[in-house]
């Protein structure tokens, strides 16, 4: 509800293929973007230990995996062109309502780039 109140459009949950360990929580379109969305849930918040410090260089290189294994079930000449970036939603449960925290270009391809969207084969 949050994504789709930003204009995401919601296409895949918990997307898994038989080749890879893992899953993608959410795959969504954001306007043009192709969406990887990660979600963290915290019953607390803690300063030391955010739900977003929780995807470390290992989830994010499966992530990626999982990514390009996602982009490979579209036509080649289709997904050239995609624009895609990688967001986190942090969801904390600490009263009556979630509180929901949304991170576009949380990372990107390559680790100590930049945070931009990536394009498809770049």
């Amino acid at each position: 509800m949050h994504l789709r109140s930003r204009g995401y459009t919601v296409v895949a949950r918990r997307w898994t293929t038989g080749k890879l360990r893992g899953d993608l929580d959410l795959v969504a379109w954001h306007g043009d973007t192709l969406c990887f969305v990660e979600v963290k849930t915290r019953t607390e918040r803690n300063p030391l230990d955010p739900a977003e410090a929780a995807i470390d260089g290992e989830k994010r290189r499966l992530l990626r995996g999982m990514a390009w294994a996602y982009l490979r079930t579209f036509p080649r000449e289709r997904r050239d062109g995609i624009a895609v970036r990688f967001d986190l939603v942090a969801v904390y449960l600490t009263g009556r309502e979630p509180e929901v925290e949304i991170f576009p270009y949380a990372f990107g391809w390559r680790d100590g780039g930049s945070r931009a969207a990536a394009r498809f084969g770049v």
